[in-house]
């Protein structure tokens, strides 16, 4: 049995760019990359698919090639947990739902630290099994972290 989440303002990400913002398969929430983004560079405040909600209204590529990464970077890896725990909520789950992050990073010894705060200010004990691993650069310009999450879905 395998279930698809798309939140809403994600929904011209899965028609156009071809993927699932997550699936629901075995018990496990499987979400893909996620980076922290608005249309004007700024944190969207609460909600990290805010950007996403603003600029996706319409269908055209050029509308979602128009999120840019958020500008700063402590705002930028907050903002990627915002959207991340948006799509975990769509499919009934929360980051303590979390049990493997894989995070990617562009510059990583010079973040690795800021990043780090701000997982911890998302993330709790029991921690999730954790990767990180530094990478030239992110589909999304000026990205300096994607993460990528394995959940546990809720029974029933």
């Amino acid at each position: 049995m395998r279930r698809t989440i798309i939140p809403p303002q994600l929904r011209s990400v899965y028609t156009q760019w071809h993927f699932a913002p997550a699936v629901v398969s075995n018990g496990l929430i499987f979400c893909s990359g996620i980076v922290g983004t608005s249309i004007d560079g700024e944190a969207p405040g609460a909600s990290g698919l805010a950007g996403a909600e603003a600029i996706l209204s319409g269908n055209s590529e050029a509308d979602i090639a128009a999120l840019v990464a958020v500008g700063d970077p402590e705002a930028q890896f907050a903002t990627a947990f915002e959207a991340l725990s948006a799509v975990l909520a769509e499919a009934g789950a929360t980051l303590s739902d979390v049990v493997e992050l894989t995070s990617y990073h562009v510059d990583m010894a010079r973040h690795m630290g800021t990043f780090m705060t701000v997982r911890d200010r998302y993330l709790s004990e029991p921690w999730p099994a954790w990767t990180a691993i530094g990478v030239s650069e992110l589909a999304v310009p000026g990205g300096l972290v994607e993460l990528r999450a394995i959940a546990s879905a809720p029974e029933g």
